[in-house]
């Protein structure tokens, strides 16, 4: 028999937990069974399993904040997680984590097995994981930072630079594709840290009073080098303000709080990217209460035509306001969007109107006949 692929099966009821096994085994697969999910995190760590299956409600760690852990150490690894107290929340949840499959206790044996089985083949389908590491070495080969002011309209200045990644390898196609490179290949913290390191190198450049943004992946608030007091970006902390984006749907982190007040300890302060574009906005604003949010490019694109958006934005600044926070608007292009939003009241902004993305610091040229906030 040809075995088809390495699954890894958690859960705390032995005899099912051999049921499993071995029905898994009979379907060609080459199983592990775990019984601790401490010690099957353990595994993960050190191994690459074309499929996880998980119980939900386990002592020490649930299967959701298995999944959760997991992630930062293999991205792309399909993830089968099986429930015999489902819920909507722990439903939407694993949907939010990329679950493979959620599956109510009890389930029919076959679908079990098909449905691992298909994971399974997902994964050996994806690509090929030794080419895929090369394509990545030689994009983080090439890794370069483009930088676009973000300007304070009212003060005529940049009041900082988003740092944007970018590579010359000529087979990648742009910052997302080398994303997906780091997800399959489980180096989402190398690209992490690679990015870091470029910014560090260059931050000393920018003039004094002048910050720079910078974009994590979720994954990274699982690194500890990112709050090693010894760390390239550390020594910067607090010219930096590290952008979370809120489409990852970052809001079901039960450590996110705590993850944003480490980073407040060294200096790091934290924006919000990408409001309006995910599923929690409100609730990540509540709970880790960032400096800025920047809201979403949909959001602020035809504006000027858009009143639905306009009551959107117009909410947001109140609230904001309310909650002493800082509202950046991204994706501005044309001089109709800017004056919509100097009427709205919003003084942050970013976008092609004032620069494109370069490699140097660029100097921002505003309009000589500049919109007037609201009184």
């Amino acid at each position: 028999m040809t075995l088809k692929g390495r699954v890894l099966v958690v859960d705390d009821d032995a005899n099912f937990l051999r049921l499993c096994g071995r029905l898994l085994g009979d379907a060609g697969l080459l199983v592990e069974c775990c019984g601790s999910p401490m010690e099957a995190l353990a595994r993960i760590q050190g191994h690459r399993y074309d499929a996880i299956v998980s119980d939900v409600c386990m002592p020490d760690l649930s299967g959701l904040a298995l999944l959760k852990a997991a992630r930062a150490f293999d991205a792309t690894v399909p993830f089968v997680l099986m429930t015999g107290a489902p819920s909507v929340e722990s439903a939407v949840s694993a949907i939010d984590l990329g679950v493979h499959r959620y599956l109510p206790k009890p389930f029919d044996l076959d679908v079990f097995v098909q449905t691992v089985s298909e994971a399974v083949a997902r994964r050996a389908g994806s690509a090929d994981l030794p080419s895929l590491n090369r394509r990545l070495d030689r994009a983080l080969e090439g890794l370069w930072m483009a930088y676009q002011p973000i300007v304070e309209f009212s003060k005529r200045r940049p009041l900082a630079y988003e740092a944007l990644l970018r590579t010359t390898a000529p087979e990648v196609k742009g910052p997302p594709d080398v994303l997906e490179l780091a997800e399959k290949t489980g180096r989402l913290f190398d690209l992490g840290k690679a990015v870091r390191r470029a910014v560090a190198a260059e931050l000393p450049l920018l003039a004094a009073g002048i910050d720079v943004f910078v974009n994590l992946h979720p994954a990274d608030l699982e690194d500890p080098e990112l709050y090693a007091p010894g760390s390239p970006l550390t020594a910067f902390a607090s010219r930096v303000v590290l952008e979370i984006t809120e489409r990852a749907s970052v809001a079901h982190d039960q450590d996110l709080p705590l993850h944003v007040e480490r980073l407040r300890r060294l200096g790091y302060r934290v924006a919000v990217d990408d409001l309006g574009a995910g599923y929690s906005g409100l609730t990540t604003l509540a709970r880790i209460q960032p400096e800025f949010v920047k809201l979403d490019g949909s959001l602020v694109r035809d504006i000027d035509t858009s009143g639905v958006n306009q009551l959107i934005v117009a909410a947001v600044r109140d609230l904001s306001k309310q909650m002493g926070l800082r509202v950046i608007a991204e994706a501005i292009e044309t001089a109709a969007e800017l004056a919509t939003l100097r009427m709205l009241g919003v003084d942050l902004m970013q976008g092609y109107f004032f620069a494109r993305p370069a490699k140097a610091f660029v100097r921002v040229d505003f309009p000589s006949s500049a919109p007037s906030a609201a009184a």
